[in-house]
């Protein structure tokens, strides 16, 4: 094998697994196949999907579960634009998602000559949705590239990075030999200056309220630190969930689309945000969330740290840094907490308010709780029962609850759930799609059961669209276009080779997952949303 020719496909691939790519997703076709035959030297796991959207999903699901870079591999023209979904909500949730497509031959790039899969700029396309879109015309621009591919993916806020190269580049020779590409330095150290004036506020608050988001997964610590010792609140984004543990009598969970929490940051006098976007999608009833006190942010993203929230302190760095010097100089009082209640106070007031169906839903959610293991991971889609799992699921750590969140995309669950199990095949993996968001990517079932991987799927099956038709009803619109017809997913989930199984309420729910989880090869249980009762 030493001895093949070192072809540009080779090399790239090559490369990849130099920087700790171990794993790639995609499809063959007649435009990459070159990429095909770099595989079989440097010894990379290929995972055949069946749509290029689900090779974005799945290695997005891959690196969320295990925080290694995985790549998709699609071809020229259609694969790229199917895969765009999946690029944007990686962008979207700041995940490092590799993509490597091909291109036409270099001669017919932007003329328009007719050529297979043609499009007029192929990487502009790809650029919408990247931190980085690079097109190679050498086998020096691959390299370089690749390069900066590497750094976009590793950046203190990853984003996905795209590479095209043409038809006719990949199997030219090359000299070129793969290297181990330098890894930059991370977020700047957060300035003394800005931490100073951080602390001034914070020592000066009388009512402090901590929002956590995304990019502070790794303050735990530091925050569970400045939340006693100020006697505040803590609320978390989805992103954010589990960062404190949510038994913590200071953590309201990632509750605030609710009108009793957007209360309390409203009465809150200091506002510590970190590593949080604060978005439309971190809230939903809103798109900006009302504060009255002064907003401190703490991110690594000068754009964010100008958006439409005018901080009064921005500190810009790391959050887990910015956090961790916070708590260090943090003088602990009691005050607001102590006066107003624990935090369960607070998470009961929102779920009195809990009409008879969210009820319903809190009972199988409680069920998946009860179910997967404490360290079990949840992939789940743009479902109602996802919505309420946002913030009814217990995390008492971060990393076990992932929803498509920003971008929204229908069909997350099941590709993303197939590649977090390829990364970390001992942990206990779980999909949740509503029933017609799982039409959309059903067919990676069939993957699943290929690769004989131990993957409940849990299909919320209410007969609708069902919050489109809630939303229409609400806004006095006669629903129409929201109620299907579904197919027979257990037969449909047999027919694959997975096992199928359709259960009624809520005990039901948590036995068959609980089999289903010791049992070799995907299944399919289908929740019948009628059958779930209010506790």
């Amino acid at each position: 094998m030493s001895s093949a020719p070192w072809t540009v496909g080779r090399y790239v691939v090559e490369t990849l697994a130099a920087n700790g790519v171990d794993t790639v997703f995609g499809i063959p076709g007649v435009h990459n196949i070159e990429l095909y035959r770099g595989l079989e030297f440097a010894r990379l796991r290929h995972v055949l999907v069946r749509h290029e959207q689900n090779a974005g999903f799945a290695a997005d699901g891959y690196a969320r579960a295990s925080g290694a870079v995985a790549a998709a591999f699609v071809i020229s023209g259609p694969g790229l634009t199917n895969a765009l979904t999946a690029i944007a909500q990686a962008y979207s949730d700041s995940v490092p998602l590799l993509v490597i497509a091909s291109s036409p031959v270099r001669a017919s790039l932007g003329k328009r000559w007719g050529v297979l899969h043609e499009l007029e700029d192929q990487r502009a396309i790809a650029a919408g949705v990247t931190g980085l879109a690079r097109s190679a015309l050498s086998a020096q621009d691959v390299r370089d590239h690749l390069r900066a591919a590497f750094a976009t993916l590793r950046a203190a806020r990853a984003r996905p990075a795209y590479l095209e190269i043409p038809l006719d580049l990949l199997p030219e020779p090359t000299p070129l030999r793969p290297e181990r590409f330098a890894r930059g330095s991370g977020a700047p150290p957060p300035s003394p200056a800005s931490l100073a004036a951080a602390h001034a506020l914070l020592a000066e608050a009388e009512r402090p309220l901590f929002i956590a988001g995304g990019g502070a997964r790794g303050a735990g610590a530091a925050l569970r630190r400045l939340v006693e010792a100020t006697d505040g609140y803590l609320v978390t984004t989805v992103a954010g969930k589990g960062v404190v543990a949510e038994s913590h009598p200071a953590n309201l969970g990632a509750s605030l689309p609710f009108a009793a929490i957007q209360e309390l940051v409203a009465a809150a006098d200091v506002v510590i945000a970190a590593g949080t976007e604060l978005s439309e999608t971190d809230v939903y009833t809103t798109t900006r969330l009302a504060m009255s006190g002064r907003l401190v942010r703490l991110d690594v993203d000068d754009f964010k740290l100008a958006d439409q929230f005018a901080a009064e302190v921005v500190v810009r760095g790391d959050a887990a840094a910015s956090l961790e010097a916070l708590a260090g100089d943090c003088r602990t009082r009691k005050g607001w907490r102590t006066a107003s209640g624990a935090a369960a106070a607070y998470r009961a007031r929102v779920e009195a308010q809990f009409d008879a169906p969210s009820r319903a839903r809190l009972a199988a959610v409680q069920a998946l709780r009860e179910s997967v293991p404490a360290d079990g991971v949840v992939f789940t889609d743009m479902t109602q029962l996802a919505y309420l799992g946002n913030y009814a699921f217990p995390a008492e750590r971060p990393g076990l609850w992932f929803h498509p969140s920003g971008y929204g995309a229908l069909g997350f669950a099941l590709p993303a759930a197939l590649g977090a199990k390829i990364a970390q095949p001992q942990r206990a993996v779980v999909a949740l799609a509503g029933d017609f968001g799982v039409q959309f990517t059903l067919q990676e079932l069939m993957t699943a059961v290929e690769l004989d991987l131990t993957l409940p799927l849990v299909v919320w099956n209410n007969g609708a669209l069902g919050q489109i038709r809630d939303d229409m009803r609400a806004a006095g619109i006669t629903p129409i276009g929201v109620v299907a017809r579904n197919p027979d997913f257990a037969a449909l989930a047999a027919a694959c080779g997975a096992t199928g199984v359709r259960v009624h309420g809520a005990a039901a729910l948590a036995e068959e997952l609980r089999a289903a989880l010791t049992r070799a090869g995907p299944t399919l249980l289908e929740a019948v949303a009628e059958d779930f009762r209010a506790p």
